[in-house]
């Protein structure tokens, strides 16, 4: 999927992403979590936004306070959950 407007087709689709977490972000289903923290087992939920195709991301975020927090955009088949230690 290289090409000279492979970036410009991924902007678009990370864009429309965030318009639709913006819009409606409980649409996306939500990802269980499990982190450490101050030697406890604490779980949390994450929701996760895939990306159209061709594109092999997920991206994971939780919302406090209103605002989008944006954990990791990952690719969808490497290294899954390499991202699960983040905070």
């Amino acid at each position: 999927m290289r090409g000279p407007d492979s970036a410009a087709r991924f902007d678009r689709a990370i864009n429309g992403i965030f318009d639709r977490i913006e819009d409606k972000p409980d649409q996306f289903p939500e990802h269980a979590l499990l982190t450490v923290q101050n030697g406890r087992p604490l779980f949390f939920s994450v929701r996760r936004a895939v990306f159209p195709k061709p594109f092999a991301y997920v991206l994971f975020f939780y919302v406090r306070e209103g605002v989008a927090i944006v954990l990791a955009i990952a690719h969808g088949r490497r290294r899954p959950e390499y991202w699960a230690h983040r905070r």
